[in-house]
């Protein structure tokens, strides 16, 4: 997926924090291979014996950026298809939308959570997020 310079992808990770299954954070120390590299964000994602992070590149028309995902380990090309079908789910959903956030108490009624809104049960409620 390409994005033109200027153009904010400021809710990616949260886009893969609610729908990307594994999604980390990724830490890269002083001295690591990681931390040399050009063109990373600190967002993964882990598969079984492999993981993948958010990769940018110069987009061949020189006009923005291209993302993707660089894998490593022995499933890391499953944790890479599986960020890159994110990042495509989100530039189909959620890239031009804001995303809408709602709290339910565990006593309300849950069955007014609008369709098509993702919730994430907590012990004294749902937090739902939704980006129509």
């Amino acid at each position: 997926m390409t994005i033109k310079h200027g153009v904010s992808f400021a809710d990616l990770h949260l886009w893969f924090a609610w729908f990307l299954p594994g999604f980390c954070r990724i830490a890269a120390d002083e001295g690591i291979e990681l931390a040399a590299e050009r063109g990373w964000f600190p967002f993964g994602v882990v598969r079984r014996a492999g993981f993948a992070y958010l990769a940018v590149r110069p987009a061949l028309d020189g006009e923005g950026v291209e993302f993707g995902a660089r894998a490593y380990g022995p499933d890391g090309d499953q944790a890479a298809a599986a960020m890159v079908e994110q990042i495509q789910a989100w530039d189909r959903g959620g890239r031009n939308t804001e995303p809408r956030f709602g709290y339910w108490p565990a006593d309300s009624d849950h069955s007014r959570i609008p369709a098509g809104t993702s919730f994430m049960p907590k012990t004294h409620g749902v937090i739902s997020i939704s980006w129509s």
